[in-house]
């Protein structure tokens, strides 16, 4: 059950590693580059399976907040995102490594390759 804390703990340390790393639309879009620089910034132990519960639900937040002011297709793999770390912190952690073999895992993958790309244009500024 440890690992699955782990690897979800992973997961969401992925999507924060994505903001550093966020298309030239986004480029201009300054109200959304200093929005996504929110996400993850509330983050606590994520050894802890109650506060990691917590923070997956404070980080869906983040980025459908973030959302509203992204780019066109941006703002789909935002949701796509913040509704998939949304759901870890629903799961029970006995169910958590059913979410990793669905569509959803695959679907979260390329709205984080979308993201990252668009986040990127941010930090070039």
């Amino acid at each position: 059950m440890r690992r699955l804390w782990v690897l979800m703990a992973a997961v969401l340390a992925f999507g924060a590693f994505a903001l550093a790393a966020p298309s030239a639309g986004a480029a201009s879009n300054t109200k959304w580059c200093s929005d996504i620089q929110n996400i993850g910034s509330s983050s606590q132990d994520l050894s802890n399976a109650s506060s990691l519960k917590s923070d997956a639900k404070k980080v869906e937040k983040q980025f459908k907040t973030a959302a509203k002011n992204a780019p066109g297709k941006v703002k789909k793999a935002m949701n796509t995102i913040a509704s998939f770390i949304g759901s870890l912190g629903s799961k029970n952690p006995t169910d958590l490594a059913k979410i990793y073999t669905g569509n959803g895992f695959k679907d979260y993958t390329k709205a984080i390759g979308v993201y990252v790309q668009a986040a990127a244009s941010c930090t070039s500024n």
